[in-house]
């Protein structure tokens, strides 16, 4: 593996994906941590969230070289593991931000713009 972080979702996508994830956050985002190579959010286990997390991660992985997604049920929560490389120290600060910022077009484009600035977007 490269660590060399890029993302191969193709820009016509992206209100797609954004809406995806702005569908999972609705239904109850209960915490995000940020640490050393690490991003966690942790969601309220409702009906289909652990499904829907587990498409999302896939598709997630199959875009973004060198981060990976590791989805777990505890309980009542459903956690979302991101991690990187060193390189993607930048792209894992976007990822911590997603789940806030994607819940308004404004904040999801500042996504969007933040990732291709990350090295995580098709200018790379």
């Amino acid at each position: 593996m490269s660590d060399q972080i890029v993302c191969r979702l193709p820009p016509s996508d992206r209100a797609r994906r954004t809406a995806d994830f702005r569908a999972l956050f609705s239904n109850g985002l209960a915490g995000r941590e940020r640490s050393s190579g690490r991003v966690r959010w942790t969601l309220h286990a409702q009906p289909d969230v652990e499904a829907e997390s587990r498409r999302l991660a896939a598709l997630e992985e199959r875009c973004c070289d060198g981060i990976r997604f590791e989805i777990r049920r505890e309980g009542d929560e459903v956690h979302w593991d991101i991690s990187g490389p060193k390189a993607a120290a930048a792209t894992l600060d976007v990822l911590f931000d997603l789940p806030i910022k994607v819940m308004s077009n404004d904040g999801a484009e500042a996504i969007w713009r933040a990732l291709d600035g990350a090295g995580c977007g098709p200018s790379q």
